[in-house]
């Protein structure tokens, strides 16, 4: 039924279109918890085939996409759930471990907007901003050392 569903769109309603959505989202997020990410994105992308105007299947798909290490695609999607979010999204603290593994500075802006509008409890989010803190203070006073040692 799902695939008939699926298949003929436009012939059913978007209420039964959104249930086959949700069972898709569902069976992602099951491969997902079981680290099984090439089956969860195949779950996504069929999510997706139905509505592209819901950010949870891109948002699924970019998690997959991260632990299979696939970092550019991974930030196209999760790009796509701030796109349909806005400002509010929690993705933003998704994309900010992407741009820190990439030892990029657009971490900051995107742990900072994270932490602006989710809970301050987030400790995972606080110390990872702290440990950028501590790497770039770090990085600044071995820089300095090394222009007294050396000139």
């Amino acid at each position: 039924m799902f695939l008939l569903l699926c298949n003929c769109g436009s012939r059913f309603s978007e209420q039964d279109q959104l249930r086959v959505y949700d069972y898709y989202i569902k069976k992602a997020n099951q491969y997902n918890a079981i680290e099984d990410y090439r089956t969860a994105i195949k779950y996504s992308d069929k999510a997706i085939d139905i509505t592209d105007t819901l950010a949870i299947a891109f948002k699924v798909k970019g998690i997959a996409l991260y632990h299979l290490n696939v970092l550019d695609d991974a930030l196209v999607n999760f790009d796509q759930v701030i796109s349909l979010e806005g400002e509010k999204s929690d993705v933003f603290k998704n994309r900010a471990i992407i741009h820190l593994k990439n030892d990029n500075t657009y971490f900051l802006n995107d742990i900072e907007t994270y932490l602006d509008t989710h809970p301050p409890y987030d400790d995972e989010a606080i110390n990872m901003r702290a440990a950028y803190y501590q790497n770039a203070f770090n990085y600044a006073n071995e820089m300095a050392f090394r222009t007294v040692k050396y000139n």
